[in-house]
């Protein structure tokens, strides 16, 4: 039976192209269509599963470029499902994870599974930002660094990808969204991971936290700007000795970001790259 897709449209003029992209790789990391230049404009097309997830795309887009002109309405498409399937493979991460579509749940696997069901706005491990933190967890748990029983946040859970793997490293903690659909993603995969006990996930953002709250561990994979305007509040929220772990952020943003940390008297962080992304991790 045909599914109705939502489709979202840009046009913008080409010096908006690498903010626009730079943007879209963080929302939309299961791609869009380039549709090349029309009438002396750039158009780009995202097809998601939900209209609510173009709507947020849109706001996300609009507001970093006001120039941006959009359009939204929904398209047929017969085959969804399958599309999914052959995209979402089996990603190996460091020596101690596999990320799992859930129909491949149940196959025998070498390492510690972390089971998503794909959504159209999340992450899925397939992204170089979700990869570069989830490699950081596996060295850091190597190390001894992070261990059972810490605590830990996840600013921005997405799918709830990286929580998952903190729960299966032993740790307990807390996954915050301000998009109540991400949270009722991560929802689901917490379910399919059986990890409901040791992860608590909420609608909100680092304002949601008392100030009494502290954790062992912060993950932040979210925007440089964002990461740079919340540093103090999540600073604060960091416990002595903690790791912070920040990602979303381009290569040529991680010094930037790096800094306003370092201010707030964070130690020089270590920086990891995989293509244009940067991945910070300070050991306070």
């Amino acid at each position: 039976m045909p599914t109705k897709l939502a489709r979202l449209r840009l046009f913008f003029d080409p010096e908006y192209e690498d903010l626009l992209i730079g943007l879209l790789y963080l929302h939309t990391p299961w791609g869009w269509q380039d549709e090349g230049l029309q009438d002396g404009q750039r158009l780009l097309t995202i097809h998601c599963d939900r209209p609510e997830q173009c709507a947020i795309i849109q706001t996300v887009l609009q507001e970093a470029c006001p120039n941006l002109k959009t359009r939204m309405d929904s398209v047929e498409d017969v085959d969804w499902a399958s599309a999914w399937k052959k995209y979402f493979t089996p990603i190996p991460i460091g020596t101690r994870f596999i990320v799992l579509p859930s129909w491949l749940a149940q196959e025998p696997q070498t390492a510690e599974p972390i089971i998503i069901e794909p959504k159209m706005a999340f992450g899925t491990g397939h992204h170089q930002t979700t990869a570069l933190c989830l490699h950081a967890l596996d060295d850091l748990a190597a190390q001894g660094v992070i261990h059972p029983q810490q605590s830990f946040l996840d600013l921005g859970t997405g799918s709830g990808i990286l929580s998952i793997a903190a729960v299966k490293l032993g740790l307990k903690g807390l996954g915050l969204d301000i998009d109540p659909v991400a949270i009722d993603n991560a929802l689901e995969n917490a379910a399919l991971n059986a990890i409901h006990a040791e992860l608590s996930l909420e609608v909100g953002s680092i304002d949601h936290l008392d100030a009494s709250q502290h954790f062992d561990l912060i993950l932040a994979n979210i925007l440089a700007n964002p990461l740079m305007d919340m540093a103090e509040d999540i600073v604060s929220h960091l416990a002595r000795p903690g790791v912070l772990v920040l990602s979303g952020i381009l290569t040529d943003q991680a010094q930037g970001v790096a800094e306003a940390y370092i201010a707030l008297g964070l130690p020089e962080p270590e920086i990891a790259q995989a293509e244009e992304w940067a991945r910070l991790v300070f050991r306070v």
